[in-house]
C-alpha cells in the first residue's frame, strides 16, 4: 500500500437505532484509523464510517446523493470521492470496504481510473442490527450484490 495517496472508505448498513456505527462501520472505522497511523495519509470517508473516527482530519466526508432524495449508493459514493481526489491530484487510493463488498467497489473505482489497493478487511462482521437488512448477514447481501453487480455491469460501471 505504500505509494497509495489517500484513503476511502465505504460504509455497510446503519446501527439499529439509525446513527453512525454498526458493527460493520465500527470494524471499518478501526482498519481505517490503523490505515491513518500507519501511512498519515488523508481521508475521503462515507459518512456513517466518518462519524466514528470525528477525532481524525478528514478532507471530504460523503454524506448525501448529489441528486436531492436519490439513494446513496456504492458508485455515488466513488463518484464523490473520485472528484475530491481529481481535485487533489490523487489517482492512487486505499480502499476499505465490506470483504463481500469489496469487489464492486474496486471494480467502480478503477473503472473511474483510480489504482486501488486493499487492505484486509476479512475481520469486518455483518451487522445484525443494521436498518438496511441486506446488511445483516451473508444471506441477504449475496443475493443482492449479484443483482447489483449485474446491474452495474449492464450500465458499464464496472
Amino acid at each position: 500500500m505504500r505509494g497509495a495517496q489517500v484513503i476511502l472508505a465505504q460504509s455497510f448498513g446503519l446501527a439499529g437505532d439509525g446513527i453512525p456505527g454498526g458493527a460493520s462501520n465500527e470494524a471499518m472505522a478501526k482498519i481505517v484509523r490503523e490505515l491513518h497511523r500507519q501511512y498519515e495519509l488523508p481521508m475521503v470517508l462515507q459518512w456513517e464510517i466518518a462519524d466514528c473516527l470525528i477525532d481524525l482530519p478528514m478532507v471530504g466526508v460523503v454524506r448525501e446523493h448529489r441528486k436531492f432524495g436519490k439513494y446513496l449508493d456504492t458508485r455515488e459514493v466513488l463518484v464523490q470521492s473520485f472528484l475530491v481526489c481529481k481535485k487533489q491530484g490523487w489517482t492512487r487510493v486505499i480502499v476499505v470496504a465490506h470483504p463481500d463488498h469489496i469487489w464492486r467497489v474496486k471494480k467502480v473505482a478503477e473503472k473511474l481510473g483510480l489504482d486501488v489497493f486493499i487492505p484486509d478487511t476479512s475481520s469486518v462482521p455483518y451487522d445484525p442490527h443494521s436498518i438496511q437488512s441486506w446488511t445483516r448477514n451473508k444471506i441477504r447481501f449475496i443475493p443482492r450484490e449479484i443483482a447489483a453487480r449485474l446491474l452495474y455491469f449492464i450500465k458499464d460501471w464496472l
